[in-house]
């Protein structure tokens, strides 16, 4: 079982005027250039940088669903 999170949203902070927005991380993916609502200031997604951290998540995803399931017990 894989973790999905393209439908989930991320926040966003302008480095120019301050103000938070959301976007979904299926965006960022697929169109990493954007513009602060509020002051239409250009920003960019390091595409590499977001693939990383959303490899480790599902990773860490992954082995904590293991964790929770648990594996059979070999002794029995």
């Amino acid at each position: 079982m894989s973790l999905d999170l393209d439908s989930e949203k991320i926040t966003i902070a302008c480095p120019q005027c301050s103000v938070d927005f959301e976007e979904t991380i299926s965006r960022l993916k697929f169109e990493p250039k954007l513009c602060c609502p509020h002051c239409k200031h250009p920003l960019g997604v390091n595409l590499l940088e977001l693939h990383i951290v959303l490899e480790s998540v599902k990773k860490s995803s992954d082995d904590l669903l293991k964790k929770l399931v648990g594996r059979p017990n070999s002794e029995n």
